[in-house]
């Protein structure tokens, strides 16, 4: 055992899903799909990530709707059965590499261009996605989706995950923060509704109850839920308050979701809208605690809903701290793994000093939202590369 990070690098699991340490890769979109078919890019992207040691690695958001639910031009897509076979050579070659996988699924809802998708973005109500300064962008304002619509999405979720399952994922993680619709419906901002959808907390989670019990109909209990959720909202565009976090961390516990993944902030104006991390804390750690110590309040027991808290990560004993103190389970690790795939077997390695840390420069993020290009890091230039012989699987 790693003498100085023995909890991080303990194994655990997730539902019936036994990972080897508690690192986990965040879904981070690149934008580098053919026509949203698995290619060689993708496959060695995440290989190479799971041969640097990550327990489980959450692919990238992967979208449920062509082309309505996009926002940029080459997402991996997993709306119908043809994309099974290259998602196959995917989950293959990361298990190969001795890491487990999980699929995000996902809709942009109102973030989705109209220069994407050739339409009119749709939301739960028609609320513009407010101004970026970091992305230097905002969006026309949406079409409200009918209720029938909303169904029909619902079960576009549902077929994904089933997909997902057939093609050799050990789990799903349903989407649920910066401007995509799952954080929409849970925001008291962006959605306004006055019917079943909206108003109260209860209404504004219906949308996710409803797909996970749906997935749970098609592909079983025993396969593995996350929900990736903003817990909290800051800023003038919050519509997510602390008490609304942990009624939603309640409910999606009582519905058999097996983990949270915790992030907090909003797709907004200011520039400073999010916990910071340090070398000795984790950016979402601490609210991981206050949502499982709300479920405690609330039904008397201690939560069986595992957290998955990070962000910022700048030192594993910042990651180390937040097990040893149980304010999470596990530790997400986003940009970390862009940066240095090897991440998690220097830290193996006792190597910690030889990391490289992200700048935080927000390059990765805005060549694919402002240019609809394949992500790409400044600290390291194989991110995004184009493959020679780039086949699409």
């Amino acid at each position: 055992m790693n003498k100085k990070y023995p909890m991080l690098l303990s194994p655990g699991n997730i539902g019936k899903v036994e990972l080897k340490n508690r690192i986990v890769m965040s879904a981070m979109g690149m934008n580098q799909a053919d026509n949203g078919f698995v290619n060689d890019a993708v496959i060695e992207h995440y290989a190479a990530r799971a041969r640097g040691g990550v327990g489980l690695i959450i692919v990238e958001v992967t979208c449920v709707d062509a082309p309505l639910g996009k926002n940029t031009g080459n997402p991996l897509i997993l709306d119908g059965d043809k994309y099974i076979p290259g998602m196959q050579r995917l989950t293959d070659a990361i298990h190969a590499e001795g890491a487990k996988c999980f699929l995000q699924i996902s809709h942009a809802g109102r973030g989705a261009f109209r220069r994407i998708t050739g339409m009119q973005p749709v939301a739960p109500s028609a609320v513009a996605m407010p101004y970026s300064t970091m992305m230097e962008l905002s969006n026309e304002t949406p079409r409200e989706l009918t209720v029938e619509e909303i169904h029909n999405i619902e079960e576009k979720y549902a077929q994904a995950a089933l997909r997902a399952k057939k093609s050799g994922f050990d789990g799903v993680e349903i989407h649920s923060t910066g401007y995509y619709l799952g954080q929409q419906f849970l925001s008291s901002v962006a959605n306004v509704r006055t019917d079943e959808y909206g108003g109260s907390r209860e209404n504004r989670i219906r949308f996710h109850l409803n797909i996970i019990r749906r997935i749970r109909e098609l592909c079983g209990n025993d396969f593995p839920i996350v929900v990736k959720f903003s817990a909290t909202e800051s800023g003038k565009d919050a519509g997510i308050t602390v008490k609304d976090g942990i009624y939603y961390a309640k409910r999606l516990q009582d519905a058999g979701v097996d983990a949270l993944e915790v992030l907090a902030g909003v797709w907004s104006s200011e520039k400073e809208n999010t916990v910071k991390g340090s070398e000795t804390e984790c950016q979402t750690a601490g609210l991981c605690r206050i949502l499982k110590q709300g479920i405690r309040k609330m039904t008397g027991k201690a939560p069986v809903i595992k957290t998955i808290g990070g962000g910022q990560v700048q030192h594993p004993q910042a990651a180390e701290n937040a097990l040893e103190s149980h304010q999470c389970e596990f530790i997400f690790v986003g940009r970390e793994l862009l940066v240095q795939p090897d991440f998690v077997k220097l830290i193996e390695e006792e190597r910690e000093d030889e990391i490289k840390h992200c700048i935080g420069c927000g390059t990765c993020s805005r060549v694919q939202l402002q240019k609809n290009e394949a992500c790409r890091c400044v600290l390291n230039p194989q991110v995004g590369r184009k493959i020679k012989e780039n086949r699409v699987l």
